[in-house]
């Protein structure tokens, strides 16, 4: 329970655009109603997302990190972390402009979260 909080949690960050990909991606390999019968969502939504009328939510995504095929899990976890690297990026070009403490302050975490990627892999 305490890992799917924590995915739930993370994915919030994602994107309507990655939450696309992901679902796209997921389809290469499985028809509508075999995807919606996993994600616990109704084959109806799943052809709302393809058509971007709706996008897949939180809990949803959540629930595709569960289920993902083995060779899904490398391209899908791409997506994510360029997509939320695309969005860190936005955001440190913006705050190095307003004050040289958020630069530094911005260097230090990234290096922190650097640092705790070195120590993992």
């Amino acid at each position: 329970m305490l890992w799917e909080l924590s995915v739930y949690e993370a994915v919030h960050w994602i994107s309507k655009e990655a939450r696309y990909k992901i679902i796209e991606i997921m389809l290469a390999t499985r028809s509508a109603r075999q995807l919606a019968l996993e994600l616990g969502v109704s084959p109806a939504a799943i052809n709302k997302y393809l058509s971007r009328r709706m996008h897949p939510s939180d809990q949803t995504i959540a629930r595709a990190l569960q289920v993902l095929y083995d060779y899904e899990r490398e391209r899908i976890y791409q997506v994510i972390v360029d997509d939320i690297i695309n969005a860190l990026s936005k955001l440190v070009d913006y705050v190095s402009n307003e004050s040289e403490y958020l630069k530094r302050y911005t260097i230090e975490r990234l290096n922190d979260l650097l640092r705790r990627l070195e120590e993992n892999g």
